[in-house]
């Protein structure tokens, strides 16, 4: 009997131990979505790689495609420093281009807008400069032919410790890839849970565009009054526009209205010479497409038309300068 008793105290001890260390272990809310979470989060965010220990390396490098002749495009890579000291990306140039600049897209008052950095770019001693779509890259303005998906164009980037490298530069596809959340003006709800991709082909379409590109006008004169108003034309506005369809920024859809209304404001608004009205026709059209993909929410189709007509008014551009 005794030893019967004893045994059934050991067993309530053993019970009670078991328990205690239950309670001392209290549960995680969402435990395993938690878990899921930062696993997806891992997965999105790559680490950069470690820069190595006394050298400048440039890794990650591409090109968006340049479907025009005279048109703008722009490069990517990532610089890990592994100097001692920071350093300055300060130049970079290219015969794939009559102009190349050091850029950034930002935001300003709720609108992006891609602005020169002609002093070039910091990279701190021990770090990485991420060149990327909706942020910094190298911009070329001008190029001398087209550039298309598979294409190779050279670029030296300069250092200002003298170090300057040579780099082959792939061209690639680069589709956009929008918020899922994001809600066009009027159409509140329509665009959510949708991740909109342009088709390759739809990309890099331009028809007439590529034929109005080969237009001369190394002979076009124009009176000073046409140029100012040419330069008062949000052209690097219609640029930020273009990069968010197509490079993977994030779109302000009501920003992005705004901007093509007050393109064709001033549009219509100027007395343009005879030798611009086909171009001035088609930069109207153009916007006026891009305008009603945008309200009715078509990002595939948007995408194209932003980048004809960003090609349209760069070309514009090149007159002014003239």
């Amino acid at each position: 009997m005794y030893k019967h008793l004893l045994t059934l105290i050991a067993g309530l001890s053993l019970l009670m131990t078991m328990l205690a260390g239950c309670a001392a272990l209290p549960m995680q809310p969402g435990g395993a979505m938690n878990d899921m979470n930062a696993m997806n989060a891992m997965a999105t965010e790559a680490p950069l790689p470690e820069p190595e220990p006394g050298k400048l390396t440039i890794v990650d490098v591409r090109a968006r495609p340049a479907p025009l002749a005279g048109g703008t495009g722009a490069v990517y890579f990532t610089v890990l420093n592994g100097l001692d000291t920071d350093v300055q990306l300060v130049s970079a140039s290219s015969p794939a281009a009559n102009v190349v600049e050091t850029h950034e897209t930002v935001a300003e008052n709720g609108v992006m807008k891609m602005v020169p950095l002609p002093d070039g770019y910091t990279v701190p001693a021990g770090e990485a400069l991420v060149l990327k779509p909706g942020g910094k890259h190298i911009m070329l303005i001008d190029v001398i032919k087209p550039l298309a998906p598979g294409d190779e164009l050279s670029l030296t980037v300069n250092f200002d410790n003298g170090e300057s490298m040579e780099l082959t530069v792939p061209v690639l596809d680069m589709q956009m890839n929008m918020p899922m959340n994001m809600q066009m003006p009027n159409q509140t709800g329509a665009m959510q849970g949708h991740d909109m991709q342009p088709t390759a082909d739809a990309t890099h379409e331009h028809g007439e565009m590529a034929e109005h590109g080969a237009m001369e006008h190394s002979d076009l004169i124009l009176a000073p009054e046409i140029k100012a108003a040419i330069k008062a034309l949000p052209i690097q506005d219609v640029h930020a526009i273009d990069e968010a369809l197509n490079e993977g920024g994030t779109l302000d859809a009501a920003a992005a209205l705004t901007t093509l209304d007050a393109l064709q404001t001033q549009v219509n608004g100027a007395a343009w010479p005879m030798e611009l009205e086909e171009m001035i026709g088609q930069i109207k059209t153009k916007a006026d497409a891009l305008r009603a993909a945008l309200t009715s929410g078509d990002l595939a189709a948007a995408a194209p038309i932003a980048m004809e007509l960003h090609d349209l008014l760069h070309e514009l551009e090149t007159h002014a300068g003239e």
